[in-house]
């Protein structure tokens, strides 16, 4: 049987090998079976969508994971020499330049008044010498508090500390740039240290780091009003800043320290440091630690060195020039990175989020002919049009004139169509057709960009367009150091797809967005923040990908910019899909269109089957499909509009006009199976599963598996049997016994092996099977609205039953990175132990209730590309047991 290796390699046991390893907990603490939601309805589920399938096998300190040589190069230990010659590192502290130190001005002394005498880099383990390699311990010629810093106060906690000479600059000791905006847009920042991990534990020796969330001073400050403390007696001010993670405080020893955030640039990443460690209360507590804002305090920080020797000015700090500073040093983010040792990163350049090479000829600049914007572009789509945005077709009254495309060509503008729902301010139909006054002068090989028609999109990832630094964009190979050189350039930034639920916008979109996204918007991004100056989006431009029709290559624009600060790069943009509008671009670009009045019909695609609705008419409905609705045809034409809801198949249908139907009707004998199942007393978990076989020459092959449901009929997957009739199936359990013969096959008159849907099918057994223990029916899930949380993904292979851990995901969730459309009918799962779920023929998603009934909740939905999915996608069984009732008894 092929398709199977991937599974064997990582997750092939014999039941009783996994026995011996932990049981998964698939219970809640009253014995109930742990569910998920089948519908997203709360936030309260991060325990089920990110559910841990193994207690950890040992405690793990305060939540925080050790960190890497190389990840926090700018960390520093600071220390106390005692005198039997121990050193007490009681402090951390973040190089900034060669020999200056940034830290808490509390940390200047100890309990006993002392100073501190030495810093130590390149050490993460401070109690081991087996990292010492890199490691430097430098003296300490002067610690420098804030002038304004008391220590019976918690205010202005910050101090430089100066070393007796410079490091020596390398990749795992090199200075950290200083983030002096005063905007703090970052939702998750990372603490370091060497601090206690719990109440009353020892300090660890171990440098951790800890994602923190940022919170408002009147956040902050709820938590420190009950708190008498005359160190802090004028509340917190703006210099002072917050930041909180559920699991793990700010503690004792983590003084001085950064609060910090990895800024992308160059495909590598720089540490910007936020805040400087001041206080906080006691670990393993939910209260938030408090940080010294750094933007602050520019002026003394710059002051101060160039007081104590340093040759600095005051761009040193500049967010740009210190990235690039020391880029040679810096890591290169994780989407280049192939393999990573602490000696050795191997890196792939093709997978860069930013590449500052690609095609624009099809890309247009749209121009004033006097004081317009500056960032206005659009996408050829034909030899005299091109399509923009709405925003981009009127600026203080006034109207474009001209585009300039394919290096300095222009063309003037004849006409503008903008769709008349659109509003000024607003991002709903914002969209915009472009005529020109003659046909473009494009070359002869040049192909115009092509509008994608589909409501979904067969990518999780697309190109957006925008523009930035030369010298931020140059990807660094090796050690290579990068001259300073502003020139800017176009970039194509690799972003990914967010849907409506998974999709977070800014607070700013809110003005132009007061009902909310929906579908006519395309939200992308990445996760990742940038240095300033390394991306700006262009508005208008496409956003892109190339299709392959019949073994051609096409440009194929799928959306188009409105508005994203940083080319989507920490906080998301917002795009119209003109896939929304069709029917609008085809009322302008086709020269035969027309209109046909109350004829025309029309879908709404925020509508789905089951949705409350009204027609243009005000009467109320309900979205149905059209064999529900009992209104005729010609009916529905001499009323109006018709609106359908999603598709052309699901109608607006009056309610009064919905036939009656019976409720679902399951066969009393697919209710009954736990019954039969618990009394037959199973002792071999995959009794109920069979091997589908065909006969090819002299040789017989198993290509597929299958479920036993009653004692003629197997439940398998349409797919399985698309290579034509197998002529018998094998039983898992007993593969000695007589093989049993097919009398015919039933595929779901639906199945569409093209989109996947429907994949499912009947056979139907010559002579029965005789139950037993060790060969019983399979259970089928009939509950609707959950799915258990712990599912096995289970064949067989060489007589071993191979399983996997599985867990079920909203399909919403599945949909942000997986390459085909995931519906309702289907179920979406991920693997525990993997980050890709490739899975075969006739695979069974499988439930073992704790009272031992196995049933079967899902089946493979064909995937022959599947090596790089992260999820699985499987037909959902409870979609079809009407369908299994009639047609399997």
């Amino acid at each position: 049987m092929t398709g199977f290796l991937i599974f064997i390699f990582l997750a092939c046991w014999s039941i009783s090998e996994a026995d011996d390893y932990w049981s998964p907990k698939t219970t809640d603490q009253d014995g109930s079976p742990l569910m998920f939601p089948n519908e997203r309805t709360t936030l309260d589920d991060c325990h089920l969508r990110y559910h841990k399938l193994y207690p950890q096998a040992e405690p793990k300190p305060a939540f925080g994971m050790p960190v890497p040589l190389k990840e926090f190069a700018h960390m520093g230990a600071i220390g106390w020499t005692q005198r039997n010659g121990n050193i007490l590192w009681q402090c951390g502290g973040t190089l900034i330049w060669d020999n200056f130190v940034l830290t808490a001005a509390h940390c200047a002394v100890d309990s006993r008044n002392q100073a501190p005498d030495v810093v130590r880099f390149g050490d993460i383990d401070l109690t081991s010498a087996d990292d010492d390699q890199y490691a430097q311990q430098i003296k300490i010629v002067e610690v420098i508090r804030h002038q304004m810093h008391k220590f019976a106060a918690n205010y202005h906690d910050i101090a430089l500390v100066k070393l007796l000479k410079g490091v020596r600059l390398h990749d795992t000791v090199a200075p950290a740039c200083l983030w002096l905006d005063d905007e703090l847009r970052f939702r998750k920042l990372e603490a370091t240290g060497w601090g206690r991990t719990g109440f009353a534990q020892e300090q660890t020796p171990v440098l951790l780091k800890v994602v923190l969330k940022p919170i408002s001073k009147q956040q902050c400050s709820e938590f420190y009003s009950n708190i008498t403390t005359r160190k802090l007696r004028s509340g917190l001010q703006d210099q002072h800043l917050c930041a909180i993670d559920d699991r793990m405080d700010t503690c004792e020893g983590d003084s001085g320290g950064p609060l910090q955030i990895k800024l992308m640039h160059n495909s590598k990443v720089t540490p910007f440091i936020v805040g400087i460690t001041s206080f906080g209360s006691a670990c393993g507590t939910s209260t938030p630690g408090v940080y010294t804002r750094i933007a602050g305090y520019q002026d003394w920080i710059v002051s101060t060195m160039r007081q104590n020797g340093a040759d600095v000015d005051e761009n040193i700090f500049n967010a740009t020039i210190c990235a690039l500073r020391y880029v040679h040093f810096r890591e290169y983010e994780d989407a280049v990175i192939q393999e990573k040792t602490i000696d050795y990163t191997s890196y792939d350049s093709d997978n860069a989020r930013i590449k500052d090479y690609g095609n624009t000829d099809w890309l247009a600049e749209i121009g004033w002919q006097s004081g317009g914007p500056e960032n206005c572009f659009g996408v050829i789509i034909d030899e005299d049009t091109v399509l923009t945005i709405a925003d981009c077709t009127n600026f203080n009254g006034l109207a474009p004139t001209t585009i300039t495309y394919q290096g300095g060509n222009t063309a003037v503008i004849s006409k503008i169509y903008v769709p008349p729902e659109y509003i000024k301010g607003f991002s709903y139909n914002n969209i915009a057709v472009l005529k020109m006054q003659e046909h473009l002068n494009l070359s002869i090989s040049f192909q115009p960009s092509c509008i994608w028609h589909g409501n979904e999109i067969p990518y999780s990832i697309l190109q957006v367009i925008g523009y930035g630094r030369e010298d931020m964009n140059t990807f660094p190979y090796s050690d290579e150091r990068i001259q300073l050189n502003p020139t800017e350039k176009f970039l194509h930034i690799q972003s990914r797809i967010f849907n409506e639920s998974s999709c977070v916008l800014p607070n700013s979109y809110s003005r132009s967005l007061p009902r909310g996204m929906s579908r006519e918007h395309l939200c992308v991004g990445n996760d990742v923040f940038i240095v300033p100056e390394t991306c700006r989006l262009r508005i208008g431009a496409p956003i892109t990908e190339t299709v392959e029709i019949n073994d051609r290559s096409y440009h194929m624009t799928f959306a188009l910019s409105q508005q994203g600060r940083d080319c989507g790069f920490g906080e998301y943009m917002l795009a119209t899909r003109p896939a929304s509008h069709v029917e609008w671009l085809k009322s302008v670009l086709l020269p035969n269109y027309q209109d046909t009045g109350s004829s025309v019909s029309f879908v709404d695609p925020d509508l789905l089957q089951g949705n409350s609705c009204e027609n243009d008419a005000g009467v109320k409905g309900r979205c149905v499909t059209l064999g529900t609705c009992s209104v005729e045809w010609s009916k529905f034409l001499a009323d109006g509009p018709i609106k359908f809801c999603s598709s052309s198949k699901v109608v607006c249908c009056p309610l009064s006009k919905i036939k009656n139907q019976q409720s679902s009707r399951v066969h009393p004998e697919l209710l009954e199976c736990p019954q039969l199942v618990k009394r037959l007393a199973v002792t071999y978990s995959p009794g109920s599963m069979v091997n589908i076989g065909w006969i090819s020459g002299e040789n017989i092959e198993f290509r597929c598996h299958g479920a036993i449901i009653t004692k003629l009929i197997i439940i398998t997957s349409a797919s399985c049997l698309s290579e034509g009739l197998p002529q018998f199936v094998q039983l898992v359990a007993n593969v000695s016994q007589k093989n049993f013969e097919i009398d015919g096959i039933i595929l779901h008159r639906d199945y569409n092996s093209t989109t996947n849907s429907n994949d499912i099918a009947l056979i139907r057994l010559r002579r029965p099977l005789s139950w037993s223990a060790d060969v019983f029916p399979t259970c089928l899930w009939t509950n609707t609205s959950h799915t258990p949380l712990v599912m096995e993904l289970s064949f067989e292979d060489d007589e071993e039953i191979a399983f996997d851990y599985v867990a079920p995901m909203y399909n919403s969730d599945c949909q942000r990175t997986h390459p085909q459309a995931i519906r309702s009918s289907q179920i979406c799962a991920r693997s525990y132990m993997r980050n890709s779920t490739c899975i075969s023929l006739g695979d069974q998603l499988r439930w073992d209730a704790p009272d031992g009934i196995p049933y079967l909740v899902g089946l493979m939905v064909h995937a022959p590309n599947c090596v790089d999915w992260r999820y699985a996608v499987f037909t959902r069984i409870t979609s079809f047991l009407d369908w299994i009732s009639a047609n399997a008894f």
